[in-house]
């Protein structure tokens, strides 16, 4: 029930943040609205009232020479893990995952002696009401310390006095106002192997491992590996997003603008303050007083930031746009569905109608030509490193 399992062991692995539309290539993007704009609707793009009245949309003004993309470059790609750099994580990963689950070890001077408060039983147990085991009344090889209050009195304070080694049946009555109102009020008989009383050990070890694993990881080595190819997955995976933000930086730095609207940075500055100060009362707090969470020393800095991340974003904006209409990149009706469907999986939505009312077709066309635009700008750097 509370067994680690290969899925608890989630702190060594990727976790793959799922934002909105265009998350892997528009990285660079600040805005509140969580993904970069468009300008250009596909002529087949459905879109509804519902989109209409959530219009993400901000049109920007200005054009861009741009620049030669012949002289784009690509980031150097990363080495791959060093030991020194597993070894630092791998102890920070154990430490972890010991501090959650301990490691008790068979205390052989404890067989056939009675449990007391405060010892760590190791047992397998089987709950039934009127004879039949419900769910989540199960479990096999877990460590309980009697008093830590982690199940109901009764089959904690049941255990007090039982003979380490044997197999007992505790009566036990749920709260009446326990969380799952199945079981509240009722009494349930619980199974019980006592398998031995357990000593806390400070260091992890092969068999630990082993068990808290589920035999995944057989031994500390097999899980220092398997370390080692999620670190340098997600180094990959990084270079991979950061490739994006350093081809639309290079175009962005070298390239001529004309015609930049202040009302349009001014626009996306709110923007994201906006959304700052949304993310702010979530905690009960206002903006102000939250710049310590945030990383700034104060507002004034937050806001200098948020005025260069805007007008950088109205670049891009344009630089993609320029791209876009240079290029002749269009959304088609079969490149539409294709790329919405890819978006919507990494979304918390269920349906692309759903997805799509959410976000408007208008907004969702300027993600996917944002996408055509960053894969064309990568492909050309990839074009350039080959020569």
């Amino acid at each position: 029930m509370r067994k680690l399992t290969v899925v608890a062991l989630a702190a060594m692995l990727l976790s793959a943040l799922l934002a909105g539309c265009g998350d892997k290539k528009n990285n660079t993007t600040q805005s509140g609205e969580g993904g970069t704009n468009n300008t250009v609707a596909s002529p087949t793009a459905t879109v509804t009232e519902a989109a209409e009245k959530k219009e993400r949309l901000h049109v920007c003004a200005g054009t861009a020479t741009l620049y030669d993309y012949s002289k784009l470059t690509l980031p150097e790609e990363p080495a791959g893990v060093t030991d020194e750099e597993l070894e630092e994580e791998f102890a920070a990963e154990i430490e972890n995952i010991l501090y959650s689950y301990p490691n008790y070890v068979k205390d052989d001077s404890r067989d056939g002696t009675a449990v007391k408060d405060g010892d760590t039983v190791n047992i397998d147990y089987v709950g039934k009401l009127n004879g039949v085991a419900f769910d989540g009344g199960t479990d096999s090889d877990f460590d309980l310390t009697i008093g830590s209050e982690s199940f109901i009195e009764d089959f904690e304070k049941g255990l007090i006095g039982k003979t380490v080694g044997t197999t007992v049946d505790i009566s036990t009555k749920f709260p009446d106002d326990y969380g799952n109102t199945e079981l509240a009020g009722q009494t349930a008989v619980f199974t019980i192997t006592i398998h031995y009383v357990g000593v806390k050990k400070e260091e992890a070890d092969d068999a630990y491992m082993n068990r808290l694993s589920g035999g995944k990881y057989e031994t500390l080595d097999a899980f220092r590996e398997a370390l080692r190819e999620n670190m340098n997955a997600e180094a990959k995976e990084k270079y991979e997003t950061e490739l994006y933000d350093a081809l639309i930086t290079q175009m962005v730095e070298n390239s001529e603008f004309s015609g930049i609207l202040e009302e349009d940075i001014a626009y996306y500055e709110q923007d994201m303050i906006d959304y700052y100060t949304e993310y702010a009362s979530y905690y009960g707090t206002n903006l102000e007083d939250m710049m310590p969470m945030l990383g700034y020393e104060n507002y004034d800095v937050f806001k200098s930031e948020m005025r260069q991340n805007a007008e950088k974003y109205v670049k891009e904006y344009i630089v993609l746009q320029e791209i876009a209409k240079k290029e002749s990149l269009t959304v088609t009706d079969e490149i539409y569905k294709t790329r919405v469907n890819e978006y919507l999986a990494s979304s918390g939505f269920q349906d692309f109608e759903s997805f799509e009312n959410e976000y408007g077709a208008k907004y969702l066309n300027y993600c996917i030509e944002n996408d055509l635009a960053l894969e064309f700008l990568l492909e050309k750097a990839k074009n350039n490193q080959a020569k």
